[in-house]
């Protein structure tokens, strides 16, 4: 999870939505000019995974679900842009669906927002594909790592078997000697915005392989 930088002016239209609306009321072009925005600012990557999102494999996410703060549905900073998660295995469509995820609910104390400068330090991403609590965290942020991984799915079988492969590839593209110019080269691909300002999936975990 990377930390996201939020955007400094966020459509004005969420301002103009009723305050009792139902969301599913919402879908008119201030619908996609809210989704337009939170993926331009997450670079179109999803704000838990890191796996690439369009308009057409995402959402926008409630952080505090609906059910839980209906004072927030149209609140910017509540709001983030999510990948489906495939068949609901993962992140958004996956947190707070109680017959996929029965053992976690959103608890305010533990859950850390992606646009937190913190909590992209709470996780450690391996070449194996699995996601840890970072080593050495103490007891609050390890705990709040361990809910965090298991609340949003990050170890299912899909994320793990894709950021395995990713990571099999960089590691094949490096070559067991890497010229230092071809890790600069590394850094810039597999790390930064292309001109389209768009990243690459698992961000983070190409920074830890990459020294970042």
């Amino acid at each position: 999870m990377r930390t996201i930088t939020r955007n400094p002016n966020p459509p004005a239209c969420l301002a103009q939505q009723s305050a009792g609306q139902r969301w599913d009321g919402f879908k008119d072009n201030c619908h996609q000019q809210v989704g337009n925005s939170l993926r331009a600012e997450q670079h179109h990557v999803c704000c838990y995974c890191e796996v690439e999102i369009t308009e057409n494999n995402s959402h926008i996410e409630h952080m505090a679900p609906r059910s839980v703060r209906p004072d927030r549905v149209y609140d910017y900073n509540n709001l983030a842009a999510s990948c489906d998660g495939g068949l609901a295995e993962h992140c958004g469509h996956f947190k707070d669906n109680r017959s996929r995820n029965p053992n976690y609910r959103y608890d305010p104390d533990v859950f850390c927002s992606p646009h937190m400068p913190g909590t992209a330090a709470l996780l450690q991403y391996l070449p194996t594909g699995s996601v840890i609590p970072t080593p050495g965290l103490n007891e609050d942020d390890r705990q709040k790592a361990d809910y965090m991984i298991g609340y949003l799915g990050l170890n299912c079988a899909r994320l793990t078997g894709r950021r395995r492969a990713h990571a099999r590839q960089l590691i094949a593209t490096l070559g067991p000697c890497p010229d230092p110019e071809l890790v600069q080269w590394a850094i810039g691909y597999y790390v930064n915005p292309d001109p389209q300002n768009k990243l690459l999936q698992f961000t983070s975990l190409s920074k830890k392989m990459l020294n970042q």
